[in-house]
């Protein structure tokens, strides 16, 4: 007589493998579907290259012509990733200067040494020189610091060796430097001890912010890209690649549309200026882009003024030397660039340059540190942990936001709705997240309701909702069609859809909890599926090592949970992409829920049952056959049966018994009082859906 033993579609690691029944106490790369288990969807290279670092932070957007564009925060860079899968470096440029005679090579080398006082850098932190060579090897371009030798020095690997050894050469470089790397990892604790050696100054004290993994928050503005790394500057980020030049004739070697006002004149090659007014040029910007206004300037007398239009850039310039000053194009792209001497000026101008950044650029008017960012639906820029602009100080538990539509105007005044406040429960906010119909902001300790009231001398009003139920890191939480989800610091998982979070009943979670590797809670990645009604917890189990490692998926539609083991960083939900986006640990970005394959290859994935008593648990039994149940099944499965008399009893194997679409009846011969099966699967292409098995079962009538 054939029996069948109905499973529950979830995951229960948090009981015996007997008590866990009637569920599975082992799965990998699964899920529920309308309460049955099938395997995930299969997986394919999105990007042409690998990203430099591993990705804490990921989000996709269209640009105005509907361009689909991604983002990739790593610990190291900040890189954007257009619809046919090239990636871009758009880490922000933090300095910019010019160096003379900077490299030292040596002979057969390709190691260069720069010279360059103060220059406050640390390994894998990036350069770029323009127009530089040194001892026959060109130099141009972008490299990563390789080792720092002092505080007036640091070494590059350049692509090929010096020919000779040389020292102090170079010439006039123009240089680059990026946003400094962030830790790889939480560092634990303050204290002796903590950190990388050499990191931060002797005797001096820690900060927490030091001590976490760099994350990245990342929200769109229009078609730009807003970006914060944790505890860091805002940035904005363009959809642009390429920087062409602006200025027509910028070392004036001709006069070429430059207008000559008055006391400004043309001679050899240099525009000179004897008590000169304006020298100016009409050029084409790009549209609500950054660009970088590059020019010598020989001051005798006086002071001159760089404007673009009727706004001026930077400070009035009263000193020789080469400058180089960051601006926001405004709406209207044709625009005269102009020197404007007040009639007083002295002094030449010279190479002229003006170019789209390709990089982030830092939001002026904003903080100058943020622990994470978010966009409103009334189209306010909000920073979590924001700076006071008072004391200058980084206030871990203020809220401040934007002028509506405006994101470099943060005072607040009767002409706007920007504004701040400050929150009372928890020691600094760890994530902010927009919501349809409120944002829900999450300290370490608690979870505050953030909505906008009418009422412009408030503007947004802050409930205090939950306590005890704060956030663990600032990727542990997603929200989908307004309801949200996270994971607390406490290692519990929760839910909210209005009213007060609800801990959510995750069977696996003592195992989750027990098996976090220590103080590593910041690399948890929450994300969701929309169209599967998932949501997915990556997180680093401290038995694989302290990289996010495996996973929690609940399906808030049937209820239940499955966890495994999966290598990702980051996810996106498909949307823009037409398939989820995700990163590994090794940088690489994957299309998700794409095919059945591993990017072609073969694909494992696993589900084991709970054990079963297959009599009355006191008599043995013989199982003869089983009818295997698949749905859908491709590449077919391996199954292995596992019985004992006992709970505590030694385990016999049975099999592994090959699985085709063809099988219909498989003949065992097992015996005991309790049974398993587990199925295996590692083909390509491979894919199945577990029916209702079911086994013929006869008692033996003994029971010893």
């Amino acid at each position: 007589m054939f029996t069948t033993i109905p499973l529950r579609p979830t995951v229960v690691r948090d009981e015996s493998a007997l008590a866990a029944k009637p569920a599975y106490i082992s799965a990998d790369k699964m899920r529920s579907v309308n309460g049955k288990m099938e395997t995930i969807y299969g997986q394919e290279i999105a990007a042409s290259s690998a990203l430099t670092g591993i990705c804490r932070g990921a989000y996709a957007w269209a640009d105005l012509a509907r361009t689909a564009w991604a983002a990739f925060g790593t610990h190291q860079r900040l890189h954007v990733m257009d619809q046919d899968g090239t990636l871009y470096d758009a880490t922000p440029v933090v300095e910019r200067g010019e160096l003379t005679n900077p490299f030292t090579t040596s002979s057969g080398s390709a190691t260069i040494t720069v010279t360059d006082d103060a220059h406050g850098l640390v390994v894998d932190q990036r350069v770029t020189f323009s127009a530089a060579s040194a001892a026959n090897v060109l130099v141009t371009g972008g490299y990563t610091v390789s080792s720092v030798l002092s505080s007036s020095s640091y070494a590059f690997t350049a692509s090929t060796a010096a020919t000779q050894s040389t020292a102090a050469v170079g010439g006039a470089v123009d240089y680059e430097y990026g946003l400094k790397p962030g830790n790889t990892s939480n560092l634990g604790g303050l204290g002796y001890g903590t950190g990388g050696y050499g990191t931060g100054g002797y005797g001096s004290p820690s900060s927490a912010q030091e001590l976490d993994a760099r994350t990245w928050s990342l929200a769109n503005w229009g078609q730009n890209l807003i970006a914060n790394p944790n505890w860091g500057a805002i940035y904005e980020w363009v959809p642009n690649t390429s920087a062409p030049e602006l200025v027509g004739a910028g070392d004036f070697s001709s006069s070429g549309t430059w207008v000559f006002g008055s006391g400004w004149s043309l001679a050899g090659g240099t525009s000179s200026a004897s008590g000169g007014a304006r020298l100016s040029q009409q050029i084409s910007l790009v549209r609500s882009c950054w660009h970088l206004l590059r020019f010598d300037v020989t001051r005798n007398s006086g002071t001159i003024v760089p404007m673009i239009g009727t706004s001026t850039i930077g400070a009035a310039i009263a000193a020789t030397g080469t400058y180089k000053r960051t601006f926001h194009a405004p709406t209207a792209t044709a625009q005269a660039v102009i020197f404007d001497g007040g009639g007083a000026f002295n002094g030449r101008v010279d190479n002229v340059s003006i170019k789209p950044l390709t990089t982030a650029a830092q939001l002026p008017g904003a903080p100058t540190a943020a622990g994470s960012v978010f966009v409103t639906a009334e189209r306010n820029l909000v920073a979590c942990g924001a700076t006071n602009p008072t004391t200058g100080l980084l206030d871990p538990m203020r809220m401040a936001w934007s002028a509506t539509e405006n994101n470099q105007d943060w005072s607040a005044s009767g002409a706007n709705v920007a504004g701040s406040y400050t929150l009372s429960h928890g020691s600094r906010i760890v994530r902010g997240l927009a919501g349809n119909r409120e944002n829900l902001i999450f300290t370490d300790t608690a979870v505050y309701r953030m909505r906008s009231v009418p009422d412009p001398s408030v503007v947004y009003a802050f409930d205090l909702i939950g306590e005890g139920c704060g956030l663990i890191g600032p990727n542990a939480a997603t929200q989908v069609n307004g309801i949200f989800f996270w994971v607390s610091k406490q290692g519990k998982f929760y839910q909210y859809a209005g009213g007060l979070p609800i801990p959510l009943a995750n069977p696996s979670e003592r195992d989750f909890r027990d098996n976090l590797a220590d103080v590593q809670g910041s690399k948890i990645y929450a994300a969701h599926l929309a169209a599967r009604s998932e949501v997915w917890f990556f997180y680093p189990d401290e038995r694989d090592g302290v990289e996010c490692s495996r996973y929690h998926v609940f399906n808030f539609a049937d209820q239940n949970w499955v966890s495994g083991a999966y290598d990702r960083t980051s996810y996106i939900d498909a949307g823009i992409f037409p398939f989820p986006l995700a990163t590994d640990s090794n940088g690489h970005v994957f299309y998700q829920e794409k095919d059945f394959t591993n990017g072609g290859s073969a694909r494992a994935s696993s589900l084991e049952t709970s054990y079963f008593n297959i009599a009355d648990g006191e008599t043995f039994a013989f199982v003869k056959a089983v009818r295997p149940d698949f749905d859908d099944l491709r590449g077919g499965v391996a199954i292995t049966f596992y019985s004992r008399n006992t709970p505590q009893g030694a385990e016999r194997t049975y099999g592994p018994y090959p699985i085709t679409a063809n099988t219909r009846r498989l003949s065992v011969r097992i015996k005991g009082r309790q049974i398993k099966y587990k199925i295996t699967a590692d083909a390509a292409p491979s894919f199945y859906r577990a029916g209702e098995f079911s086994f013929d079962i006869s008692r033996s009538g003994q029971k010893k």
